[in-house]
């Protein structure tokens, strides 16, 4: 690069101050000089707001007046970013780490590669960090659903690996090309939360746009406690369907949706001796999309 195009960064914080603190002070210490924090508190109900004023200093924080879900905090963010006439926004999880040349990086492969609509670099695991949690991705339409590749295999930092193209780029950090989101659109807000990466992954290919892998932008994802839960179920049951109804036409659209519906119903006879709270989570994020009762729908109040 002939010069450092400028970043917006969004970082969205619900109730974790202290990861948000910790993502920030990393991204404080980075080599690249062209970039701006835009900190959304997605209507915090903890001391999020009191713990920002004592940590971090020169960061805008804009506060939400209810819980937007990731899609529509996102959403937020995207509006504001726009005032500031970026040549790249990058979307950051909160529960991020990120290592000091990573932007840079990320930015140049992009900048050179004009058919480059969003791109994403390597994602190992704080607590292990030799173990890959993503190194590019496979988008799989006839079963609705996509995979991270190299999911807990070691990284080799040794090796110069080039930037490769993918077709499923994670919503853990996501750096768009500004120019082109008028195009693309912002996120499907009925997702909520869970899936809308895939779909909006779908949908960037689909306007012809491609999807970089970098793999040698390397940051840090704390997935410790990651584990399924009657609240993740529910998105995920109806977040499903809602996918394969966006990124899958024709025959390939019956076959996806039957094959999930398939499954679900299986787990669902044995979670209703097993796990009652899932077969409830599951059992209402099947009624909620035939409904079509999307964003939070019953999801955020009842699990």
């Amino acid at each position: 690069m002939d010069q450092f195009p400028k970043v917006i960064i969004i970082i969205l914080n619900y109730n974790r101050p202290l990861d948000t603190v910790d993502c920030i002070n990393s991204l404080q210490q980075i080599d690249y000089p062209s970039f701006h924090i835009l900190l959304i508190d997605n209507c915090s109900t903890d001391n999020s707001l009191e713990v920002f004023s004592k940590k971090l200093s020169g960061v805008e924080i804009y506060n939400t007046e209810e819980n937007l879900g990731y899609t529509r905090g996102v959403n937020f963010g995207l509006k504001i970013a726009e005032k500031f006439e970026s040549e790249y926004i990058l979307l950051l999880n909160n529960d991020t780490i990120v290592e000091k040349d990573f932007l840079t990086i990320l930015v140049s492969a992009v900048d050179s590669d004009n058919s480059t609509a969003a791109a994403c670099g390597t994602i190992l695991c704080e607590h292990r960090r030799n173990e890959i949690w993503y190194a590019g991705g496979k988008l799989i339409r006839w079963r609705g659903l996509a995979v991270h590749n190299g999911k807990k295999r070691l990284f080799d930092r040794q090796s110069d690996k080039k930037p490769v193209y993918t077709s499923f780029i994670t919503g853990c950090s996501i750096l768009l090309r500004a120019k082109y989101l008028e195009d693309i659109g912002y996120e499907d807000d009925r997702f909520f939360m869970y899936l809308d990466d895939i779909e909006l992954s779908s949908r960037i290919q689909s306007k012809g746009y491609k999807l970089l892998y970098v793999p040698n932008s390397i940051i840090y994802h704390k997935v410790i406690n990651e584990s399924e839960s009657p609240f993740k179920l529910y998105y995920s049951v109806r977040n499903r369907l809602l996918l394969i109804s966006l990124i899958s036409k024709g025959f390939n659209r019956i076959i996806a949706s039957s094959y999930f519906l398939i499954v679900i119903s299986f787990k669902l006879a044995m979670w209703k001796v097993s796990k009652p709270s899932f077969f409830k989570a599951a059992l209402f994020g099947l009624e909620d999309y035939f409904k079509k009762f999307f964003f939070k729908g019953r999801g955020f109040e009842q699990f």
